[in-house]
């Protein structure tokens, strides 16, 4: 039996070898293909002269063509931006609405106008003002109660705020190290923030965390101002110095809020 199915595969495979050999040495099935090519051609011609049409009609951008893509392109940037900013001023809405949810402090949002640099002020020009209740001496915060400067000339719908890095700014300030030193931060040309007047033996070290002190009348205690960069502690004086690196980027600031005083 084993013998019989051996025998078997062996001519079943030699029937088919020579099967393959014949059809494509012989040309057996060429009665069978060369229709099969001739209904395949004749089914793509109307596909090919679709094609031969269309390459045919293809015409070159023209200049209007060209400048209207631009536009578009454009259109579409602006677009994104705009989209950037929106998302940008509604996150930083959020957080000015968290930090007053949290305090009991009344307030008035405004928006920047303009911004005045100079060597003898830096300030910004926000679009609220004595109808609002705004009045000099408010402080003026971005983000979660930031501290950027104070209001200090108001107009019936504008006013101007002082920037805590301009060189008339001197607000009272606490340092949350152990001894809670306070000093007064004072800002100097627009270049910079320095906290001064802080006792020559308290420990004070980069990092530390600057914020208002409440003596003032107008301005609520733990307002975040900065953070110490550098301290300058010289033999034989009273006081030591610190530079200071404020919280908010005051060069970036487009919407605030004014803590205005209860009447």
């Amino acid at each position: 039996m084993v013998t019989k199915s051996k025998t078997a595969t062996f001519f079943t495979i030699f029937f088919v070898i020579i099967f393959v050999v014949g059809f494509n040495y012989f040309h057996w099935l060429d009665f069978v293909e060369k229709p099969l090519i001739f209904i395949v051609d004749w089914s793509l011609k109307p596909i090919n002269k679709i094609k031969l049409y269309f390459k045919k009609t293809e015409q070159p951008l023209t200049t209007d063509d060209i400048n209207t893509l631009e536009q578009i392109k454009e259109k579409n940037q602006l677009s994104e931006i705009n989209v950037q900013i929106l998302t940008e001023e509604n996150l930083e809405l959020k957080k000015q609405l968290n930090f007053f949810v949290q305090n009991n402090f009344e307030h008035v949002g405004a928006v920047v106008l303009s911004r005045t640099v100079n060597p003898l002020a830096t300030t910004i020009m926000i679009d609220k003002g004595n109808k609002d209740g705004i009045q000099e001496g408010d402080p003026v915060v971005v983000n979660n109660g930031i501290l950027i400067g104070k209001i200090i000339k108001v107009e019936d719908n504008r006013s101007v705020v002082r920037l805590i890095n301009d060189n008339n700014s001197a607000i009272g300030a606490t340092i949350m190290n152990r001894e809670r030193s306070i000093g007064l931060v004072e800002g100097g040309y627009g270049l910079g923030v320095r906290m001064n007047y802080i006792p020559q033996n308290e420990v004070i070290t980069p990092g530390d965390i600057i914020i208002s002190s409440g003596l003032s009348d107008t301005i609520p205690r733990g307002l975040v101002i900065g953070n110490i960069e550098v301290v300058d502690k010289k033999p034989n004086e009273p006081f030591q110095q610190a530079v200071i690196t404020p919280t908010a980027d005051l060069s970036y600031i487009n919407l605030v809020s004014i803590i205005v005083h209860k009447k």
